[in-house]
């Protein structure tokens, strides 16, 4: 314990910037901080931040502050934990948070919430989360609404250029196949993908490529990546995908 919190400071020093925020921001998360710093350098610049999975705000309360005049709408299933997110968020970006599950249908479904906030999910546990989680556990099982990307933005207007970030334990697949029409209007999509069976159903990394160039997205670059506390192994990255018809300078 004593290691780790030496390595976060030791992290929070060497990044420009990371440890003023840490202690003004009202929700701080150096991964946050540090991959939009490098999309930022990479001219990732959106006008819009769509934010799936916002769990607390670790991710929209950094697009506030680190990016210019941007709009963000945070999407998150649970209820008690939107509500913490919403106080994390500055006046005029709460009113933006919609609590609904997403996926590539429009009804209802059972959510799965974990000890851990930020492991719940549409899907159940799969071995690997058990192996690199062992004390990852459900603690309720919950009815949540379900609706498609295609559906919450049809009649929206979004500013542009526009981000995507979806970050939704597994179920990052069928947020896509929800989103064919969302997806002609984003420029970026920032995606949590795994390397192995971490949910029931989740699909690996080679497969969400395929996905996203279906969709007309080509994979970047990996932005962050999330090491297994008990092999140290690379079990989850979070790839960046850009729009093929705008490709940029990344």
């Amino acid at each position: 314990m004593l290691i780790s919190r030496l390595i976060r400071v030791f992290e929070l020093l060497k990044t420009e910037g990371a440890l003023r925020a840490a202690t003004t921001w009202p929700k701080f998360s150096l991964a946050a901080f540090s991959m939009i710093s490098r999309m930022k350098q990479a001219g990732v610049l959106p006008r819009t931040v769509i934010d799936v999975g916002a769990n607390v705000g670790q991710f929209a309360v950094a697009s506030t502050r680190l990016f210019q005049n941007v709009v963000v709408i945070a999407i998150e299933p649970d209820s008690r934990v939107a509500d913490i997110l919403r106080g994390n968020l500055p006046t005029g970006v709460r009113e933006n948070v919609l609590v609904t599950a997403v996926g590539d249908t429009i009804g209802t479904a059972v959510f799965h919430v974990n000890r851990d906030r930020q492991c719940s999910s549409l899907l159940p546990l799969g071995p690997g989360q058990l192996k690199s989680y062992p004390d990852s556990t459900i603690v309720e099982e919950t009815i949540v609404p379900v609706t498609t990307l295609d559906a919450l933005f049809a009649d929206r207007t979004l500013p542009q250029p526009i981000l995507l970030k979806i970050d939704v334990q597994g179920f990052e697949d069928r947020v896509i196949t929800g989103a064919t029409a969302l997806l002609t209007r984003v420029d970026w999509v920032l995606i949590e993908v795994s390397f192995s069976a971490l949910y029931e159903g989740n699909r690996e990394f080679d497969s969400i490529v395929d996905l996203m160039e279906s969709r007309g997205f080509r994979f970047v670059r990996p932005m962050d990546f999330h090491l297994s506390p008990i092999t140290n192994e690379i079990i989850e990255m979070d790839a960046l995908f850009q729009t093929v018809s705008k490709q940029g300078r990344l």
